[in-house]
C-alpha cells in the first residue's frame, strides 16, 4: 500500500476538470473582415459573446487582428506574425507571434481595448495560449528543450508560477473549476497531466507525472496520507 501511494499524492480525479471546457483549436478560413478578404484563425471566448481573428489579407502581405463581439468588429490592428490566439468572456486578447525565417523565438501580447497590457518575447517556440474567463491571468508553454508552463498575472505582468515539464511537450488545457485550476496536457492529448491552483502550486497530477517527482517527495507525500 506505501508502495503504491508513493507513486499518487491527493485525488485520483482532477479536481474541477471538465473536458468540455477544454479550448477549442482555432478554425482557419477564409473570411471577409473590414471590407478584406483575409485568410486567418478565429477562436471564441468561453461564453461565445467575443471572437478574436487574426490573419494576413489575401490581397496584400499585411496581418491584422479583430476583435468581434456578438459578430459586430469592436476593433482591429496590424499585428505580425501571428500563430495562436485565446479571448476571455471580456474581450482581453493573449496572442502568440512569431518571428521570421532567421531567428528562434515567439511573442506573447496580451491586450484589451486600449494598448497592449504587456508583450513578452520567449527564446523559445510558444503554445497555443490560454485565458481565464475575467481576462486576470494567462498561461502559455514553451516546447523542447525548455518545456515550461508559466502563469501570468495579466494586471502587473509578472509570473505567478512557472512549471518544467522535462522531456515532454506540454499543452496548456485551459482554467478548470471556475477558473481555479490550470490544467495542463501532454503533447496534442487532452487528459491532464497535471494541474496548479491560481498561486502556482501543484494540486493534482497523473500517474505519469507522480512518477517524475523525486523519490523523498513521493516518501514524504505518502507518509503525509497515512499519517494519522
Amino acid at each position: 500500500m506505501i508502495r503504491n501511494r508513493l507513486f499518487r499524492h491527493g485525488p485520483v480525479e482532477p479536481p474541477g476538470f471538465d473536458p468540455s471546457a477544454v479550448p477549442d483549436r482555432p478554425i482557419d478560413g477564409t473570411q471577409q473582415l473590414g471590407g478584406q478578404e483575409y485568410y486567418c484563425r478565429t477562436v471564441e471566448s468561453p461564453d461565445e459573446t467575443w471572437t478574436v481573428a487574426f490573419g494576413r489579407s489575401t490581397s496584400d502581405s499585411e496581418s491584422r487582428l479583430f476583435r468581434i463581439q456578438d459578430g459586430q468588429i469592436v476593433d482591429e490592428r496590424p499585428v505580425t506574425h501571428p500563430i495562436n490566439g485565446a479571448i476571455a468572456d471580456d474581450g482581453t486578447v493573449a496572442l502568440v507571434s512569431g518571428t521570421d525565417s532567421t531567428k528562434i523565438g515567439s511573442t506573447l501580447e496580451v491586450f484589451g481595448s486600449d494598448e497592449p497590457v504587456f508583450s513578452r518575447r520567449f527564446d523559445a517556440t510558444l503554445g497555443r495560449p490560454a485565458i481565464c474567463t475575467d481576462g486576470d491571468l494567462v498561461a502559455i508553454s514553451t516546447r523542447p528543450p525548455t518545456s515550461t508552463v508559466y502563469l501570468i498575472d495579466v494586471s502587473s505582468s509578472e509570473e505567478r508560477a512557472t512549471c518544467s515539464v522535462h522531456g515532454r511537450t506540454p499543452r496548456v488545457l485551459g482554467f478548470h473549476g471556475d477558473d481555479r485550476h490550470l490544467y495542463v496536457g501532454i503533447g496534442s492529448g487532452e487528459t491532464p497531466y497535471l494541474g496548479m491552483d491560481v498561486d502556482g502550486d501543484i494540486v493534482w497530477g497523473c500517474e505519469r507525472y507522480q512518477a517524475t517527482r523525486p523519490l523523498r517527495d513521493r516518501v514524504e507525500s505518502a507518509f503525509e496520507i497515512v499519517r494519522p
